[in-house]
Order: C-alpha cells, then structure tokens, then sequence
C-alpha cells in the first residue's frame, strides 16, 4: 500500500514531467483538483503538497478560485553549486554529505578521456557516490577519478563529509594548489533521472574540476550531474534605442 508521501512524490514527478513535455502548456490552466483526483485516483492532500512544491519551482501559480496555470517548463531555482575559493568548497562540502560506492580500477577510453580532458588509455582509481543534500534528498551524481601513480582510494566509509581532495591531502599528501572547473550543459539519462528523483532528458548542469598539484599535474578530477530544479542561468540584457 503507497503512503501519502510517496503518492505525493509520484505527483510530483509526473507533473513536472508533464509539464516538461508540453502535456501542461506554458500559460495553460491545470486541470481542477476535483478533476485530477478522479482521474488519478488520489487524495486532496497529496495532490495540493505536489502542487506546492511546483509553485515552489516557479513552474506554475496557485490562484484560489481560479485554478493554477503553468509559468515555464523548466524549474526556476538559484544554483547551488557556485565556487570561488578553497573555503567555498570547503563549505559546499560540510552542508552535504555523500553516499559512495566501492571504488576500482579503469583505464580511459576515448570518450571518458575527451570528457575529463585527460590522456585516453591513462589509468584512475574510480568511485562514484551520490550527493544529497540538507534534507538527505539526492542532490548530484558524482565520479571521482585519483591517478593511480599518485594515490589510492579510501574506502568509501572512511570520508564522511570529508571532500576527498581533502581527504588525499591529510591522508596521501597530496595538496591541491589549484582547480579548474568546467560547466556544461547535459540531459539526464533515464538511470540518472530514477536515482535522483527527477525527469529523464531534462537539462541539467554538470560540473568538472581537476586538482593540480604544485607541478601542474593533475591527479585527482571529479564530475557531478545536479539534479534540474537547482540550476537556473540567468542573463539581463539592455537594450539601448536604435540610433
């Protein structure tokens, strides 16, 4: 038997979903909540909390009386993943915590090499984990991927909220002197959505640092795809008269 809670989130999903899809045009009425809890065989309850939390996305407007109509398709959120210095990542990593796997052995191929800007055939330890966020929802995917001349994995209880480039620097001592990071714009697969918790193709923002050392090498790159709702770009334009 489903609890409310997971028949809300199921809601959830499968508005977002329809909206996404065009099912729920932007500037269109929802149907009623009379109507959408015939149809689906809900409760009220249920029903309003997934529509609160698309309200909370921005993607629709809740009016009394009037019925709600849809905003936009893609959720409109303040990105969560913005890093500046040693301390942003620092206090990135303390405010979440990580879900990770046994870690093993891989040698790049051609696409994995392009996609993390390294030699193709060079070999890395990988690991992969789950990022979630202050309320332990799934918040990113992550891949870390340490040199294997350089240093070995930890094992994947021993990190804790610890960042792992923190964890090479205390445990390895390796130290990271600088990180480059690249944002690129990407669709969730349908194994990404269901992990977590979202809508397959939707765009999303994944991330890729890499950790040099005082040499210039870089031994330890990570990737993370965040889940959609939390990333919005935003550009302001001013237009100035024609002359």
């Amino acid at each position: 038997m489903q609890t409310a809670e997971s028949n809300q989130e199921q809601l959830y999903r499968l508005f977002r979903s329809q909206i996404a899809d065009g099912t729920w045009a932007v500037g269109g009425m929802l149907p009623t909540e009379k109507q959408l809890c015939t149809t689906l065989g809900t409760s009220r309850y249920a029903l309003r909390e997934a529509m609160a939390r698309l309200e909370t996305d921005g993607l629709i407007k809740r009016r009394r009386g009037s019925g709600s109509t849809v905003l936009r398709r893609l959720p409109l959120a303040m990105s969560r993943s913005g890093v500046a210095s040693r301390e942003d990542l620092l206090n990135y990593a303390s405010s979440t915590s990580m879900q990770w796997s046994p870690g093993q052995l891989i040698s790049t191929d051609g696409k994995l090499a392009r996609l993390l800007g390294c030699d193709e055939g060079r070999q890395w330890h990988h690991m992969n984990g789950l990022r979630l966020d202050e309320e332990n929802d799934p918040l990113a995917l992550v891949n870390v991927y340490v040199d294997t001349e350089r240093a070995s994995l930890p094992e994947p209880g021993a990190l804790g909220r610890k960042p792992i480039y923190q964890w090479l620097e205390a445990e390895r001592g390796l130290k990271s002197e600088a990180v480059s990071q690249d944002i690129r714009a990407s669709r969730l697969t349908a194994k990404q959505a269901e992990i977590l918790h979202d809508v397959a193709d939707m765009p999303v923002i994944e991330v890729i640092r890499r950790y040099f050392d005082a040499e210039g090498g870089i031994f330890l790159i990570s990737q993370s795809v965040y889940r959609s709702r939390d990333f919005v770009l935003n550009h302001l334009f001013h237009l100035g008269s024609e002359s």
